[in-house]
């Protein structure tokens, strides 16, 4: 599994995502660490940092605020997300490898679902996979 933190040049956990300059990426198995890797992304806009973890297959995304939109799109790349971190990314990841509670869960946006959007199953495609069926049908053409 591939743990990424967005980080400050300090080490430190960025607050935003616009004061982050590193991601720090950690591999591990069996809850040990294995390998670190430590990406520049300072001043690339933040379409290039999610197609950096992409990528890199980052399962679990530690960082401090997290914008609605950023998170929906982690969730729908099956990133696991722990937004509302602070202090020491090398410290967060252990504390997260350890079991321990990182983050702040209140921070998760969860959208809510509205069973009228002919969008849905975009914006979810287990939908799709699972049941395309409950799509509404599409009005024929005239």
């Amino acid at each position: 599994m591939k743990i990424a933190a967005m980080m400050k040049d300090d080490g430190c956990i960025a607050g935003t995502t616009a004061e982050a300059t590193k991601i720090l990426l950690v591999t591990e198995e069996a809850r040990i660490p294995t390998a670190k890797e430590v990406l520049d992304i300072g001043g690339q806009e933040i379409t290039s940092v999610v197609l950096k973890l992409a990528a890199q297959n980052v399962d679990v995304f530690l960082a401090g605020e997290m914008s609605t939109l950023l998170q929906s799109t982690l969730r729908m790349l099956g990133i696991s997300l722990y937004p509302g971190c602070e202090g020491d990314a090398i410290e967060q990841i252990a504390a997260y490898l350890t079991g321990e509670i990182v983050g702040d869960p209140s921070k998760i946006v969860i959208p809510e679902e509205d069973e009228n959007d002919p969008m849905a199953c975009i914006h979810d495609c287990a939908k799709c996979m699972s049941n395309c069926s409950t799509r509404p049908e599409e009005p024929p053409l005239q």
